[in-house]
């Protein structure tokens, strides 16, 4: 099969390898489509996880299965959760798998060979079903739209509370349709990419703006703000238009140092809420979303690339300037 591997940073390689063979248990996909993530880009950028084939928002087809196997057969649709939690962590013990590290570095598209493959190999309890209504071309969504969704959760917002998103790329304009499907009326989205802004008020965003100095101008500080860039620059910025007793909900995921005057959470009493990765419920939650509204992910998707075409996608990201997600398709 072919695939793609992480090289070094920002080096991708096309390369011929083995078709994966099922163990016990296990079940090969031939991948129908797996989107590009920001962790992807990340990795890209420093060259983390090297030597080992990236993509972990896939979606496919049941090509084999392995002994033990008795609910997948050949031919079934299938998206698969990519997370491999250790079972032992104190996450783990707790009830919270989706905060294992061994389950945010160790499962597929990390660790594991992962989607930007024609094949991929999976133990079957990480596959779920693809529901009625849901293309096979637009499930690999269902990963990151339920990271989409576990932010909210982690809002808890309150009825009639109105919401800011800071940062357009996909897991933010998710978030903003997700919201929207919850009935939050107010949503302002904040991007400095005109082509994002014009694909959240397709999803429904009430307003956008370009930078965060300008929210203030069309709305009022929110009970949820939820920023979704990682940029450690407006951390700051992002809490002051928090609302009394409302919520900064981390949802993008900040490297480095972040320059803060925490003055105001305290008077405020703001909560600063982290959120990572997503629960079964949020995956599950995310299909049937996407089941009942298969126009947010038609809508996210704004680019299908071979195999051959990887490397230039993720340098194209790392500047963008129209579009949000692309979508690697090994068949093309």
């Amino acid at each position: 099969m072919q695939a793609v591997k992480l090289v070094a940073a920002h080096d991708m390689q096309l390369v011929d390898m083995p078709d994966p063979e099922p163990g016990p248990g296990d079940v090969v996909v031939r991948v129908d489509g797996c989107g590009i993530c920001g962790s992807d880009l990340s990795s890209y950028k420093v060259g983390l996880f090297t030597d080992t084939v990236p993509g972990h928002e896939l979606a496919g087809t049941v090509a084999a299965v392995g002994a033990g196997v008795a609910s997948w057969k050949p031919g079934d649709v299938t998206v698969i959760d990519p997370k491999t939690p250790c079972g032992m962590c104190d996450d783990c013990r707790a009830g919270e798998p989706h905060r294992c590290a061994m389950a945010l570095t160790s499962g597929i598209g990390f660790a594991r060979p992962g989607g930007f493959a024609e094949l991929v190999l999976s133990p079957a309890h990480l596959l779920h079903q693809v529901p009625d209504g849901v293309d096979v071309d637009d499930a690999c969504m269902v990963e990151p739209l339920s990271v989409a969704i576990h932010g909210i959760e982690r809002a808890a917002m309150p009825d009639g509370a109105h919401a800011i998103v800071i940062g357009l790329g996909p897991i933010g304009l998710f978030t903003v349709a997700a919201l929207r499907a919850r009935g939050v009326d107010t949503v302002v989205g904040v991007d400095p990419v005109e082509d994002r802004r014009r694909i959240a008020l397709d999803l429904g965003a009430s307003n956008v703006v370009a930078a965060v100095h300008e929210v203030r101008g069309v709305t009022q500080p929110a009970y949820a703000v939820f920023e979704c860039s990682g940029r450690t620059e407006v951390l700051q910025a992002a809490t002051d238009l928090v609302a009394p007793g409302g919520k900064l909900v981390m949802v993008g995921v900040p490297f480095g140092e972040a320059k803060v005057a925490p003055l105001m959470w305290v008077t405020r009493e703001i909560d600063i809420v982290g959120s990572i990765a997503s629960t079964e419920d949020d995956f599950v939650a995310s299909t049937r979303l996407l089941a009942a509204r298969p126009e947010i992910a038609r809508r996210v998707i704004t680019k299908r690339v071979p195999l051959a075409e990887v490397g230039a996608a993720f340098e194209e990201l790392l500047a963008p300037t129209t579009g949000a997600k692309i979508v690697v398709d090994p068949r093309l």
